[in-house]
């Protein structure tokens, strides 16, 4: 994990600070500067570039959740969620990054 922070990007984003070594995560990266995003929820403000977060928070106004935690009853749409919601079932925690 640490040679992402050490690798040399010597691709930037023309609109701000964002640098990377991988071009599809650059072309990712400037789709936050469109000003229309082509997916919007008609319950909410919602609204986003990428249909896959799209679909997901759809699921929010449904209230389904599709990531189950298999020590309890918590349930998310976020992997990222599930993940932090996971370390407290166990002694050990891990390392945040301090960059």
């Amino acid at each position: 994990h640490l040679l992402i922070h050490e690798t040399f990007k010597n691709l930037k984003c023309d609109r701000c600070d964002y640098k990377t070594n991988d071009k599809s995560n650059l072309t990712t990266h400037q789709l936050t500067h469109k000003a229309v995003k082509n997916f919007m929820c008609a319950q909410c403000d919602f609204a986003t570039h990428y249909k896959n977060n799209y679909v997901r928070h759809l699921l929010i106004h449904r209230n389904i959740k599709t990531l189950k935690c298999d020590k309890c009853d918590y349930a998310t749409n976020y992997k990222s969620s599930l993940n932090e919601h996971l370390l407290s079932h166990t002694t050990i925690k891990s390392l945040k990054c301090a960059q």
